[in-house]
């Protein structure tokens, strides 16, 4: 089995290199949800170059599908990797930094795309030793979870059908070397909403004369918390927030309407349903307290809590642990982000885990930051680590 390994990991060095150039071009050429043309064209291209069957325009016109079949008798697995950036100026100093105004990869997509791609190049340069089949699931618009559905709907995961989901997300919150991985809920699920509050307009020296909408809005917002702080178990996690007020055009103008803006995160589904009945309810009662009306819009589609298969994440885990020691793998802890790879688990059991990118010592900028870095040396570590998961998940 080590010189297995050995075979398999000597074909990652040699791409090594290639592979750090992939990341940097697609660094230095962000698209955001939807508008990933370019870095579709190039997943495209070099899936084909390696031999694979390749689907375009998935369910979204930027969605990639490649198909390896091994030569092998085996079981079909999928690999996803998303590919869309953020909308954000970059501030990192580096050669590589972002040719996109007001574009950029925050959030290590782009590190997922080299790694998936290379990953695919290995696998199919040793396909007389490859059982069964991998499905590269190459998906666009995962920061405003508008690309998983489309996918699932355009039946990436029937031709040919899948029996397992896998995938990493590269996290600098974890360093270089550990790879994280958590059965069960280890990411939250995701609804974003805005409140319309309707009132009644008029001048500010006269508020009797008005319903304001403004005052409204402020104590739906400070109710809101109590939802989840009175009404959610002590030992369940739910997290609402609101990002974003907007009212008014003038100091001594009541306005006629409010918005407020905000997001709701769970791991438990029955949590996260209980919250988002309690929530539309909540806003039309308070409203209607202040004479006023609220209504509760759902600005996108969310998506569920990333829940991992515990047979499958068992044996992710075992593969780190044969391929890097016991020093190298963690459950870490779960994370209120989101993910709409979520969609994929729920079609098919699988495992999504992270892989450190953080350098020991040096304050690192959060994803979603426009200073945000990750250590390259976690593309290897990534490479490495999703061959094993794969060859594993793929056996008979």
């Amino acid at each position: 089995m080590s010189e297995t390994l050995a075979a398999w990991d000597e074909a990652l060095t040699q791409r090594h290199e290639e592979m750090v150039a992939l990341r940097r071009d697609f660094h230095r050429h962000p698209e955001l949800s939807l508008k990933e043309h370019r870095t579709a064209g190039i997943i495209a291209e070099r899936l084909r170059a390696s031999g694979l069957e390749v689907r375009e325009g998935a369910g979204t016109d930027t969605a990639v599908v490649g198909v390896l079949h091994g030569d092998k008798p085996g079981r079909t697995v999928a690999w996803r990797a998303d590919i869309d950036a953020l909308p954000l100026t970059e501030e990192a100093d580096v050669p590589f930094v972002s040719g996109t105004p007001g574009t950029m990869h925050a959030c290590g997509h782009d590190g997922h795309t080299a790694i998936a791609l290379t990953v695919a190049d290995a696998l199919a340069a040793r396909r007389a030793e490859l059982p069964g089949t991998v499905v590269f699931l190459f998906q666009p618009a995962e920061e405003v979870f508008g690309g998983a559905k489309p996918m699932l709907d355009a039946g990436v995961l029937d031709d040919p059908r899948v029996e397992t989901v896998l995938g990493l997300h590269l996290i600098n919150e974890f360093p270089v070397g550990q790879v994280v991985v958590r059965p069960g809920p280890s990411m939250a699920s995701a609804d974003f909403f805005d409140v319309e509050v309707r009132g009644k307009g008029g001048h500010g020296a006269f508020p009797h004369l008005s319903v304001d909408p403004i005052t409204v809005a402020a104590h739906i917002l400070v109710g809101m918390q109590e939802l989840v702080s009175r009404e959610i178990p002590a030992l369940d996690s739910a997290v609402l927030t609101v990002g974003q007020i907007e009212a008014g055009t003038k100091h001594n103008i009541i306005p006629e309407t409010a918005w407020l803006r905000g997001s709701l995160r769970a791991f438990d589904q029955r949590i996260r349903d209980q919250i988002l009945e309690r929530l539309g309810t909540y806003v039309q009662r308070m409203a209607q307290a202040y004479r006023a009306e609220a209504t509760l819009h759902f600005a996108a589609e969310g998506c569920p809590a990333v829940d991992n298969d515990a047979d499958v994440t068992e044996r992710v885990r075992q593969g780190v642990l044969h391929l890097m020691g016991p020093e190298a793998v963690s459950d870490g802890y779960p994370l209120m982000g989101s993910d709409d790879v979520s969609l994929f688990l729920r079609a098919r059991p699988g495992c999504y885990f992270w892989v450190g990118a953080g350098v020991p010592g040096r304050e690192m900028m959060p994803h979603h930051h426009p200073g945000f870095a990750i250590d390259e040396g976690s593309l290897a570590v990534g490479a490495r680590v999703a061959v094993k998961s794969i060859l594993d998940a793929v056996q008979p």
